[in-house]
C-alpha cells in the first residue's frame, strides 16, 4: 500500500513539474505568436525569410554552445543527488558555468565577426545584420542554460519557467519596438528597410535573453543559502559514512571526491552527445535555408517569390507547429531528471510508468492540435496574418509532423536519461538523410515546390520517432499502451475535425467573417474533443488533476460517471 502511495506521489510530482514547464512553454509560444503577427505585418514574407535564415544560423551556434547543457546537467545532478552527493552536484554546476560561458563567448565572437561570410555562404547576405544582433544571445543563453539545468536536476522547474516567460515577454516587446525603430532608420537613410526590420526583430531576442538571465540568476541567489546548507550536510554525512565503514571498498569508491578532470570529461561527453542529436536537426534547417531557395529557382521561381515561399515555411508553418511542440519538449525536460534518478536506483517500474504517462499526456494535447491544423490551416493563417494570408496549405500537408515530433521528443528525453544518448543521434541522422533526399527532388518539381520541404520534414520526424520509440521499449522493457496514447485521442480528434468543418461552413454562410467562423469552429471542436475523450474514457485521473481546481473537476465528473 505504501509503495503504491509512493509511486502515486512520484507520478503526481512529475506531472506537476511537467505541467509547470508545459504551461510556461505554451505561454512562451503564444507570446511568440503575438509578436510575430505585427512583425510579419511589417516585414512580410520576404522579411520573414531573412529573419528565418538569420535565426536558423543562430540556432545552430546556440545548439553547439549550450543546447545540451540543461539536459546534461539535470541528468548528472539528479544522479548525484540520488546517491546523496549534493556536494558533487553543486561542483558539477560550478564547473559547467565556466565551461559554458567560455564556449558561449567564443561562438558569440564567431557569429558577430564572420556574419557576412556565413550568410553569404547561406545564399542570403542580407541576413548578416540579423545574425549580428543575435550574437550576444548565444553568450547569455549559454550561462542561463547551466542554471536552468541545475534547477531541473533538483526537480524544480519553476525557475526555468519563470525565466522563459520573462525572456519571451521582453523579446516580444523589444522585437516589435526595435523592428520599427530600425525600419524607420533605414527609410530615412535610404537603406533596404526589410533587412533592417528583420534585424530589429532578431535584436529583441538579445534583450529577452538578458531579462531571462536576470530572473533565473536572482532566483539562484535566493535559493543559494539553502543549497550551500544542503552541500555542507552532504559532506558531513558522507564523511561519517566513510569513517564508519572504512573497510568497505564500495562505499569508499562511491564517496570519494570527484576529480576536476573527471567532472569536465563527463560534462563534455554527456553534453556533446545530446548536442549532436539536436545539432543534426539544426543542420537540417540550415540545409533547408540554402536548398529551398536554390531548388525553387531550379523549379522556375524568381528570387523574391522563392524568398516569400521560404518565409511562409519559417515564419508561419514553423512558428505555428512550435506551439504543440512546447508541450512535448516540456515533458521531455521534466522526464530526464526523474527517470535518471529512477534508473540509477533500479526502479524499472517507475521508469515504465513515467514513459507511458508522458507519451499519453503529450498525445492528448498534440493529436487534436495537429488535426486542427489539418482541417483549418488556411483559415488559421488568414486569421493570424490577415495582411499576408498565404501559406495555410502548408499546415494541411504537414500536420502529421506535429505528432511524430512530439513522440520523438519524449523518446529522446528518456533515452538520454537512461544513458542511451547515441541512439537519438543515429535516429536523427537517418531522419535527416531521408529529409534531404526527398526535399531535394520534390522542391525542384514545379507542382510540388515548397511542399517538398514539408513532406521531407514529416518523413524525417516519422523515421526518427519510429527508431527512438522502438529502441526505447527494447532497452527499458516498456510496453506502450497504444490504445490510451494514440487510438483514443485520434478517434476524438476525427470527431472534432468533422465538427470544425461543419461549424466553419455553417457560421461562414451566416456571418461571412473568417475570424468569427474560425474561432467558433475552434471552440466547438474543443468541446466535442473533450466530450468524446470522456465518453471513450480517454482521460485518466492524473490528467484532470493537472488542471486548475483539478480535484473539484474530477469529483464532479465522477459524480456524473464521466470518469
Amino acid at each position: 500500500m505504501s509503495e503504491r502511495r509512493t509511486r502515486s506521489g512520484s507520478s503526481n510530482a512529475f506531472i506537476k513539474q511537467a505541467a509547470i514547464l508545459a504551461a510556461a512553454g505554451i505561454a512562451v509560444r503564444l507570446l511568440g505568436f503575438v509578436y510575430r503577427l505585427p512583425l510579419t505585418d511589417l516585414i512580410g514574407d520576404e522579411g520573414n525569410a531573412i529573419y528565418g535564415i538569420g535565426y536558423n544560423v543562430y540556432n545552430f551556434f546556440l545548439i553547439m554552445s549550450s543546447a545540451g547543457i540543461p539536459a546534461a546537467i539535470s541528468k548528472m545532478v539528479s544522479e548525484k543527488r540520488a546517491q546523496g552527493r549534493e556536494d558533487v552536484a553543486h561542483r558539477i554546476f560550478r564547473i559547467s558555468l565556466v565551461l559554458s560561458a567560455l564556449t558561449g563567448f567564443i561562438f558569440m565572437l564567431i557569429m558577430f565577426v564572420f556574419a557576412e561570410q556565413i550568410t553569404a555562404f547561406m545564399g542570403t547576405r542580407e541576413a548578416h545584420l540579423a545574425l549580428q544582433t543575435l550574437a550576444p544571445t548565444v553568450f547569455i543563453v549559454a550561462i542561463m542554460a547551466v542554471i536552468r539545468g541545475y534547477f531541473q536536476g533538483m526537480s524544480s522547474t519553476v525557475p526555468t519557467a519563470a525565466s522563459q516567460l520573462a525572456e519571451q515577454i521582453f523579446n516580444a516587446i523589444f522585437s516589435i519596438i526595435l523592428a520599427h525603430a530600425l525600419w524607420n532608420y533605414a527609410m530615412r537613410q535610404g537603406e533596404v528597410y526589410v533587412i533592417y526590420g528583420a534585424a530589429g526583430g532578431t535584436a529583441g531576442s538579445s534583450v529577452g535573453a538578458l531579462a531571462g538571465f536576470i530572473v533565473i540568476t536572482g532566483l539562484y541567489f535566493v535559493a543559494r543559502p539553502d543549497i550551500l546548507k544542503e552541500v555542507r550536510i552532504s559532506k558531513r554525512r558522507n564523511h561519517r559514512r566513510i569513517s564508519s565503514r572504512s573497510d568497505d571498498a564500495v562505499v569508499r569508491k562511491l564517496m570519494e571526491p570527484e576529480k576536476f578532470g573527471s567532472i569536465v570529461k563527463n560534462i563534455v561527453i554527456t553534453s556533446f552527445t545530446i548536442i549532436a542529436g539536436t545539432a543534426i536537426f539544426s543542420i537540417a534547417n540550415l540545409i533547408d535555408s540554402r536548398m529551398v531557395l536554390t531548388r525553387l529557382a531550379d523549379a522556375g521561381f524568381g528570387e523574391i517569390e522563392a524568398r516569400e515561399l521560404f518565409g511562409q515555411l519559417t515564419g508561419k508553418f514553423n512558428t505555428m507547429t512550435n506551439l504543440p511542440a512546447a508541450i512535448s519538449s516540456s515533458l521531455a525536460v521534466a522526464l530526464i531528471p526523474t527517470i535518471a534518478s529512477a534508473w540509477t536506483t533500479g526502479n524499472r517500474h517507475e521508469v515504465a510508468e513515467k514513459i507511458n504517462t508522458a507519451l499519453r499526456v503529450a498525445m492528448i494535447f498534440t493529436v487534436p492540435i495537429a488535426f486542427g491544423f489539418g482541417i483549418l490551416g488556411p483559415q488559421l493563417v488568414a486569421l493570424l496574418f490577415p495582411n499576408h494570408p498565404d501559406g495555410g496549405t502548408l499546415l494541411i500537408v504537414g500536420f502529421p509532423s506535429v505528432i511524430f515530433l512530439a513522440a520523438s521528443q519524449i523518446a529522446t528525453g528518456v533515452l538520454q536519461a537512461i544513458g542511451k544518448i547515441t541512439i537519438p543521434i543515429y535516429a536523427a541522422m537517418a531522419g535527416v538523410g531521408i529529409k534531404v533526399v526527398v526535399s531535394f527532388f520534390l522542391i525542384a518539381h514545379p507542382a510540388v515546390n515548397i511542399y517538398g520541404a514539408i513532406i521531407g520534414t514529416t518523413l524525417m520526424y516519422l523515421v526518427t520517432a519510429s527508431i527512438n520509440c522502438t529502441l526505447l521499449c527494447r532497452y527499458t522493457s516498456t510496453r506502450l499502451n497504444f490504445l490510451t496514447m494514440f487510438a483514443k485521442p485520434t478517434i476524438a480528434s476525427i470527431a472534432m475535425v468533422f465538427t470544425c468543418y461543419i461549424f466553419y461552413g455553417v457560421i461562414y454562410m451566416l456571418v461571412p467573417s473568417n475570424a468569427f467562423a474560425t474561432i467558433s469552429a475552434i471552440l466547438s471542436g474543443v468541446v466535442v474533443y473533450g466530450i468524446y475523450m470522456m465518453l471513450i474514457r480517454g482521460f485518466s485521473d492524473e490528467d484532470i488533476r493537472m488542471l486548475p481546481k483539478g480535484e473539484a473537476i474530477l469529483r464532479k465528473l465522477k459524480s456524473k460517471r464521466l470518469m
